[in-house]
């Protein structure tokens, strides 16, 4: 894809600039630093609000529904399922993911997906899902989505006001790991074995795999889409974490979607985040995305403490 004329269904065209356009106005909230301290509110989730979740928000539900037909958007900020048109699609949104991040420098963004003839909540799904992406707010805005399997990135020209896009490469390959180790002990001991193999374990070169943590889902995923390497968000014993603490419909299910399309694999530890079904609007999994290699490895080893499936 070059440019939003090449998507030749027009209400999928419509949708993604939608995005586009919301995308580049949160991107000027998170310039300006505006929307950084935190409300009395929280989410439906349980998690804690700040003004800019709130304001990322509007901008893209304002957005989808003045210019498209959609559906029912399910959004991370609100508690229930939103209805607007009568149109084939259905959007699910992260509308600023790494939001707290963002106080202290690390590029937040927002993620997406779109879904196709969604009646019920059990349709948010990996059958149904048709493009899945995520911004990144940089140093400018950056898009990375696949539509239909095709895997795109786009980058915004603030002196033309435009997007250009161009293919997604495959993902490479890196010894790397992003995963908050600081939870190590609270992991499942089938976890704690395999990531102390593939940080104190030597190749034949003398080389053991690097560890990252950014604290912001869009700014791992996009170093994993340049660099390659696996990234882990497992539940733990810590109250409200033993499902996992990533959402299911609007974060996992984009995530996996894309990394399909680039050659890479997800899984909740048993099996592929395309599979799954979807029983809650904010439903929780433990989400593992990378390099179909590393995915395989991490379900066999957990198959091999006697779990998974």
């Amino acid at each position: 894809m070059t440019a939003l004329t090449d998507i030749k269904d027009l209400e999928l065209q419509r949708i993604l600039n939608a995005f586009l356009i919301a995308g580049v106005q949160v991107y000027q909230e998170v310039k300006m630093g505006n929307g950084l301290d935190v409300t009395a509110a929280s989410n439906a989730s349980g998690d804690s609000q700040l003004n800019l979740d709130i304001l990322a928000d509007t901008y893209f539900q304002d957005a989808i529904a003045s210019s498209t037909q959609v559906r029912y958007i399910v959004s991370e900020e609100r508690p229930n399922l939103v209805t607007y048109g009568n149109g084939d699609y259905s959007v699910s949104l992260d509308p600023l993911d790494g939001s707290k991040s963002a106080a202290v420098g690390i590029p937040p963004g927002a993620i997406f997906g779109i879904f196709k003839d969604v009646e019920q909540i059990s349709d948010f799904n990996g059958k149904h899902i048709v493009m899945g992406g995520f911004f990144v707010f940089g140093i400018t805005p950056e898009i990375y989505f696949s539509l239909h399997g095709t895997a795109t990135t786009g980058v915004w020209d603030a002196s033309t006001n435009s997007w250009t896009f161009r293919a997604l490469p495959a993902m490479p390959a890196k010894k790397m790991v992003a995963i908050n180790a600081s939870n190590r002990t609270k992991w499942n001991p089938w976890l704690q074995d395999y990531f102390d193999g593939l940080i104190n374990h030597e190749d034949e070169n003398g080389n053991s795999f690097n560890l990252r943590w950014y604290a912001s889902m869009v700014s791992e995923i996009k170093r994993l889409l340049l660099e390659g390497g696996i990234f882990s968000y497992p539940e733990d014993k810590r109250t409200g974490y033993e499902e996992g603490h990533l959402r299911l419909v609007y974060e996992a299910i984009p995530m996996a979607y894309l990394l399909a399309a680039v050659g890479g694999n997800s899984s909740n530890g048993d099996t592929s985040i395309l599979a799954l079904q979807t029983t809650e609007l904010h439903q929780k999994t433990p989400v593992f995305l990378g390099e179909a290699a590393l995915i395989t490895e991490m379900e066999k080893a957990k198959k091999g403490f006697g779990l998974g499936v």
